[in-house]
């Protein structure tokens, strides 16, 4: 067995999954129902979690030597699934015990790996020099911190140039709650929200912890980085590269695709299109490559 595969195996499937149920009862009570609690567990352990290791190859290279920071590394999957793939990568999560919580996810996570490469920490203030790493990720997880602007700055701070930010968020301007799994008015004022929470017999703890965060204020939170970053909107990337081959797989989105070719009206019809998908998408995704200075 490869080495990587012997560190990230410090626990039996049936013992992590004993860990996970336990954590998920404990935390997530009266967010999630028992059942969708199992559920994403089975997630955790099943799931795909090489997403966004696949988005960033078309922008960095992946190799033995690349150092991955995982901002918000939960109970470490992402990082398990990287050191399988023989990348050198890190975790930085909150340790939460005197808070109330008597497992934590940190501590799941550290159980996962035989090497010490978790921190707990937050983003706010990572404890990593500068140009640490080459490649910063945030899967769900710039919704939960309690200072965005200062986040995104630590992460650019410790991203070496060439390197990459990997972001990916729900968007709150869809009628949906992915932490909760309901239905959801768009940016639904908190005194509200708690209220609906209640009426469904929910508890708002998870509500308190949340910032709406939308394509556009990510946008606009990665705009003050400056000229050194560059920012890919992912899903955008996609639908422009569909609509340059015509590899749609609807008709009618290859139909609106084609009109917005046309002259005069197809401008503005793009426009409109890119608009209605950065509010009706279901979640953001975003990647920020860091410029390589020029040496004069």
């Amino acid at each position: 067995m490869a080495t990587e595969e012997r560190e990230a195996n410090c626990l039996s499937d049936s013992a992590l999954r004993e860990l996970l149920l336990e954590y998920r009862r404990e935390n997530w009570k009266g967010i999630q129902s028992p059942d969708t609690q199992a559920s994403v567990v089975d997630q955790l352990l099943h799931g795909d979690a090489e997403g966004p290791l696949r988005q960033l190859e078309a922008y960095v290279p992946l190799t033995a030597e690349t150092r991955i920071l995982d901002l918000g590394s939960g109970v470490g999957t992402f990082v398990v699934a990287c050191r399988r793939r023989g990348l050198q990568a890190f975790g930085l999560e909150p340790d939460r015990i005197g808070q109330g919580a008597q497992i934590t996810a940190i501590q799941i996570a550290r159980k996962r790996l035989a090497l010490s490469v978790f921190v707990n920490g937050i983003g706010e203030a990572l404890p990593f020099a500068d140009s640490s790493f080459d490649v910063v990720v945030m899967n769900q997880v710039i919704e939960h911190v309690d200072s965005q602007s200062a986040v995104i700055r630590e992460a650019a701070r410790v991203t070496r140039e060439g390197g990459a930010i990997y972001l990916a968020c729900p968007n709150y301007l869809r009628f949906y709650e992915p932490h909760y799994k309901i239905l959801w008015f768009p940016l639904l004022p908190r005194f509200i929200g708690r209220a609906y929470l209640r009426l469904r017999g929910r508890s708002s703890a998870m509500l308190n912890q949340i910032t709406y965060t939308t394509n556009r204020r990510l946008r606009k939170l990665l705009a003050v980085l400056g000229p050194e970053f560059i920012v890919f909107d992912l899903h955008r990337e996609q639908f422009m590269k569909k609509r340059a081959d015509g590899s749609f797989a609807a008709s009618s989105t290859r139909l609106i695709s084609k009109a917005t070719h046309l002259p005069l009206i197809g401008g503005l019809l793009l426009t409109a299109v890119l608009r209605y998908a950065s509010l009706a998408e279901g979640g953001c995704e975003i990647i920020v490559l860091r410029r390589v200075k020029q040496v004069r």
